[in-house]
């Protein structure tokens, strides 16, 4: 019987394939890229985009040896913008802009509580005159917002493809 089983064992590792998992990738409308090995998580609109991911068996390593033999390694320079700004200059200035942008928010919240408290009390007399200038100061702090916000948003992004700055360093 234990001869048997070992001889079944044994012809069953003899014919046996070496087992691969296909990949796939599919991009979708919003230009995200997306990865399975369930060829049923695919979402039935992009079934027809995916395709079947290769591997790169150049960089697989078996065992203690890696599989790309390393030569002597070399510092890399950190990449600079055309105008020789680096990461640090264009981090610095989103972050400024973001805190420009926070500190107006909380300024014009502030006004908009005042607003709210003196339209609670309604008193006519002194207060008509403070609302007033409560309005605009929300105004102004309104389009300083709204100019803020674009600096942020549409202005630098801009600023920095000109210079050919990585799109990386004015995110968060």
């Amino acid at each position: 019987m234990q001869r048997y089983f070992v001889l079944v064992v044994g012809i069953l590792l003899f014919f046996a394939e070496p087992a691969r998992a296909e990949f796939y990738r599919w991009v979708d409308n919003d230009g995200k890229e997306f990865f399975t090995n369930d060829q049923r998580q695919i979402p039935p609109a992009y079934q027809s985009r995916a395709t079947v991911v290769k591997p790169d068996e150049s960089r697989v390593s078996v065992g203690k040896e890696p599989a790309v033999k390393q030569g002597p390694t070399t510092v890399s320079k950190e990449h600079k913008d055309k105008y020789g700004k680096g990461e640090e200059y264009w981090r610095k200035k989103a972050a400024n802009l973001r805190l420009k942008l926070r500190d107006q928010q909380e300024d014009y919240d502030l006004v908009l509580k005042q607003m709210d408290d003196q339209s609670s009390k309604r008193t006519h007399s002194k207060k008509k005159k403070t609302r007033s200038s409560l309005e605009k100061k929300k105004l102004k702090l309104e389009k300083d917002i709204t100019r803020t916000r674009r600096m942020l948003e549409v202005d630098l992004p801009e600023e920095a493809r000109k210079a050919d700055a990585y799109p990386g360093w004015i995110r968060e």
